[in-house]
């Protein structure tokens, strides 16, 4: 994500991504608690470009996904989403909140 600048986005992480049961993955925000639920076969499908729309949007650059949740867009950086699913269920992967 990218963070501060002249004509940038700035973001501030105000969660995680964590592996839930079977095969979902829960969206935990701080001082919230969960969220909302995204199943990994759409972040994969998102992650190759073919992803269901109304709630993903791969970035131009391939480097986040923007997530819709209760409302409002958050971002994931694809690596450490990628990381999460390759390690499941150990890893996690920060929730970002364009500011």
């Amino acid at each position: 994500m990218q963070k501060g600048g002249d004509g940038m986005n700035r973001y501030e992480k105000v969660g995680r991504l964590m592996a839930g049961d079977d095969g979902w993955i829960r969206l935990m925000k701080d001082g919230s608690g969960e969220i909302g639920r995204i199943h990994q076969s759409d972040i994969l499908l998102t992650l190759a470009g073919i992803g269901p729309v109304e709630r993903f949007q791969l970035s131009s650059s391939g480097s986040s996904i923007q997530v819709m949740a209760q409302g409002s867009w958050y971002g994931v950086l694809t690596k450490q989403v990628r990381g999460m699913i390759r390690d499941w269920p150990k890893k996690r992967a920060a929730l970002w909140r364009v500011v």
